[in-house]
């Protein structure tokens, strides 16, 4: 009788938690299958069991679920991959398991990706081949009583052995928190404490320590379970060691955190004379940016500027920028000419990456401008770019916005030059659209907006603009990369 009613505990505990779970025997016959399961195959658990498992899996994702189901029971261990469902629109963090009489398989809801990391979600229904699969696991598994003194343990599988070195023995009626240590971080067991008190669910990556003393990073999830009358009766603890994810993520932050410096390092110092100023602020959105602005002294009274902005954002936008940055110099002071800088520019990106398909799709838009502090005259052209602001006193701010099309987009790409002169003091500003586009707001209202503010600091000091623009526009979210160039002419 006593047994009887812990496997309706056990069901009851286990069917509650919102993640899907089934399990096949050898000749791949259902003998579980939860509710959230019973959603995803659109069938009751009575409609299920007993029936092949090939025969119901969706004909989109079978080629792909019997190739890891395969590997699982040739190799006797546990399997992970991720498989989008397209009937749901969802995708998932596949768990396959091999046990004695068959395969125990739970899927983890990864689509909203609102956590953290993937909650390992295990269920049980009142069949000794299910209990087998779940103590065996390995994945750490806990269940604690609350209604005992300190929240013990008292159900830990292998799993939780191998994971931290101690024994079922050494953990059954202990709290969980002996595995924190010197450098488990207080927020999070603060967090953990206040869910549990709260009755509430959590998920959190913790520092803890094994047996041994050895320190390892654990996915935890605390999950409560409530009987048909909404008394709280177990928490159920998954845990997963991501220490090798974690060591990766730290490298990859300092690897990026170097590429970082190093391409900033390759913007173009200030220029300060009598008759111009260049200054410029970079504002990535992530580690690294696809905005880049370069300028040079082509002769004694010449002066190549461009700022240029590749499609996306993070890594493979900065690559394709850097490879562009080593072009400007040798194109800018050989060619001159805003026309063939940018044809130039555009044959460089259709030959470059023509037999590389993943990356075709990779065009920037650009501004590139020639003064002549001499002659006193501009040259531009502006590549699919938002506009550059030229502004003066007395006169309305005047948009550069003669050119063409995005760099890279189409292979002959046709390009017009515009021409202007100038005479008193001016000041042309150019930017990347990170600084203009903001969610729910117009673009044309947020350049005309940044137009008059121009106007009307147009002559305050240079680097003063900058930052006082960049302060106007950005509210703290930083959703795309921002570049900016301020260009002063006297």
């Amino acid at each position: 009788m006593e047994g009887e009613q812990t496997h309706r505990q056990i069901e009851r505990m286990m069917d509650s938690i919102p993640e899907a779970f089934f399990a096949v025997d050898r000749n791949w016959r259902f003998i579980y299958i939860n509710r959230e399961a019973e959603r995803i195959f659109h069938a009751s658990r009575n409609e299920l069991h007993g029936k092949n498992m090939w025969n119901e899996i969706p004909h989109t994702i079978a080629p792909s679920f019997q190739t890891q189901y395969f590997k699982a029971v040739h190799e006797k261990r546990p399997i992970e991959f991720e498989q989008y469902m397209p009937e749901t629109k969802q995708w998932f963090e596949v768990h396959v398991t091999p046990f004695d009489e068959g395969l125990c398989v739970y899927f983890h809801d990864i689509t909203s990706r609102k956590e953290s990391h993937e909650k390992l979600l295990q269920a049980l229904e009142t069949n000794d081949h299910l209990v087998s699969a779940v103590a065996n696991t390995m994945t750490g598994v806990t269940i604690s009583d609350p209604r005992l003194p300190d929240n013990p343990v008292i159900f830990a599988n292998k799993g939780f052995e191998t994971l931290t070195g101690y024994s079922v023995d050494e953990v059954v009626g202990r709290n969980c928190r002996f595995l924190q240590g010197p450098e488990t971080d207080a927020v999070a067991v603060k967090q953990i404490r206040r869910a549990i008190k709260q009755r509430e669910s959590i998920t959190t990556e913790l520092l803890n320590y094994r047996r041994d003393g050895s320190a390892f990073w654990n996915d935890l999830t605390i999950s409560p379970i409530f009987d048909d009358e909404g008394e709280l009766i177990y928490f159920v603890g998954l845990q997963i060691d991501v220490t090798r994810r974690k060591h990766a993520e730290q490298e990859l932050k300092s690897e990026l955190e170097l590429a970082k410096h190093v391409q900033q390092s390759v913007l173009s110092l200030p220029i300060q004379q009598d008759n111009i100023e260049i200054k410029a602020a970079y504002i990535p959105s992530e580690q690294l940016a696809g905005d880049m602005y370069c300028w040079y002294q082509i002769d004694k009274n010449r002066y190549g500027i461009m700022l240029l902005d590749v499609v996306g954002h993070g890594i493979s936008a900065s690559l394709i920028s850097m490879s562009i940055r080593s072009l400007l110099q040798g194109l800018i002071t050989r060619l001159v000419d805003p026309v063939r800088v940018m044809k130039e520019l555009n044959r460089h990106m259709n030959d470059l990456y023509q037999s590389q398909s993943q990356i075709q799709s990779y065009y920037f838009t650009g501004l590139y401008i020639v003064v002549n502090t001499k002659e006193r005259t501009i040259e531009y052209v502006n590549a699919g770019h938002p506009p550059g602001l030229l502004c003066s006193a007395g006169n309305a701010p005047l948009l550069l916005n003669e050119g063409g099309l995005p760099i890279g987009l189409v292979p002959n790409v046709p390009v017009e030059k515009g021409v202007l002169s100038y005479e008193g003091p001016i000041r042309i500003f150019l930017y990347t659209d990170g600084l203009i586009e903001r969610k729910g707001e117009s673009s044309f209202q947020n350049i005309t907006r940044l137009a008059d503010f121009l106007q009307e600091y147009h002559d305050h000091e240079t680097g003063k603009v900058i930052e006082d623009a960049v302060e106007l526009f950005n509210d703290g979210r930083i959703e795309d990369d921002i570049c900016l160039v301020a260009i002063t002419l006297r």
